[in-house]
């Protein structure tokens, strides 16, 4: 071992290229994978690995069924790494007397992009500001914030829904809203969720943490649910309710400003969902006004009874009253609701 007059091993100097790369194969599952995010090609990624594992003397992965999984030395280095391209980032903004100008890059779902980040855009102080977004589900949007491919994530958590968090990140709540029992339109709004018990349900995504929070609902109730759909699209989702195809669990950020013809339940879930905006913890002062600009254009607010979706994939508002509700007609148009839409 060849130390210079401080002491220090320089043939251990580890480069960031390798440790970025490592990194992006570990969070991703495959070299390909890899390569594309960070714009390279597979055998450049594959290279770095081969170089880093040499120099450190360990192979740091395992081939396990066509993924590449972590080895323990592997395991050991991660959040080592991490830390280390955490600290990397954030020295040119210490050292720059004037920030870059360079897009801000936003991920999160669908519906908390339309409630939140929209009104960011339309907001005269912001136009500014360069955003690039990306629609990710959470898992995909907290993976790239930690990757440093995403500035900021908006992210939920459910009531009994285990989501761990990272010390890496810093969590701030940007609104909570209430889980609600939605049915098709001929249930009055009193339908109790022991009435849906053989009932066919629909869930919001597949493996997603609405999904996971409709089921333990369900779970804690008694009753094991008959699927019949697993969509997305918040739109969708509600006009599959509108045509009796099933009942379901969602947000009140969903149902808000609804037109489709659905019962909204009285009944109390006992469930919520938070939403909250997380930034790598180095970056949160830099964007700590970006955060707090973010609210909703209206707080969501839903009465229960017959109302439905606006068409806008989570759009945020207050559900119709009674007399007022609009329904979708059968070419898609809208029409005016009759006293039979309204329960």
């Amino acid at each position: 071992m060849a130390l210079d007059m401080d002491g220090v091993d320089h043939a251990m100097d580890l480069d960031t290229a390798r440790l970025r790369a490592f990194v992006q194969v570990a969070e991703r599952g495959t070299v390909a994978a890899a390569a594309a995010a960070l714009g390279f090609t597979a055998p450049a990624v594959s290279q770095q690995i081969t170089k880093l594992e040499a120099q450190l003397g360990s192979l740091l992965f395992d081939r396990v069924g066509g993924r590449l999984r972590l080895s323990p030395g592997g395991e050991r280095l991660l959040p080592i790494a991490r830390e280390l391209l955490d600290l990397t980032a954030q020295v040119p903004p210490a050292v720059r007397d004037a920030p870059i100008d360079r897009p801000v890059v936003i991920a999160g779902f669908a519906s908390a992009i339309a409630a939140y980040v929209l009104p960011l855009l339309e907001r005269s102080s912001t136009r500014r500001t360069p955003f690039v977004i990306h629609e990710e589900e959470d898992r995909d949007a907290l993976r790239d914030l930690g990757l440093g491919q995403v500035d900021l994530a908006i992210v939920q958590e459910y009531d009994g829904v285990p989501a761990p968090r990272s010390d890496r990140f810093r969590y701030t709540t940007l609104s909570t809203d209430r889980l609600r029992l939605l049915a098709p339109p001929h249930h009055p709004p009193s339908v109790q969720l022991r009435e849906l018990a053989t009932a066919a349900w629909l869930v919001n995504g597949a493996g997603t943490r609405c999904e996971q929070a409709t089921q333990a609902v369900l779970r804690d109730a008694g009753i094991e649910p008959r699927i019949t759909g697993r969509v997305s699209d918040n739109s969708t989702l509600l006009a599959l309710v509108a045509a009796g195809h099933g009942a379901t669990i969602a947000p009140e950020l969903v149902i808000g400003g609804a037109t489709m013809p659905i019962t909204v339940a009285r009944v109390d879930l006992h469930a919520r969902r938070t939403i909250l905006a997380v930034t790598r913890a180095g970056d949160a002062a830099r964007h700590r006004d970006l955060v707090r600009a973010l609210r909703p254009a209206k707080a969501p607010s839903t009465r229960a009874g017959t109302t439905g979706s606006s068409g806008a994939k989570g759009t945020a508002g207050t559900a119709g009253a009674a007399g007022t509700t609009r329904a979708i007609g059968a070419t898609g148009a809208p029409r005016k609701a009759s006293r039979q839409d309204v329960r």
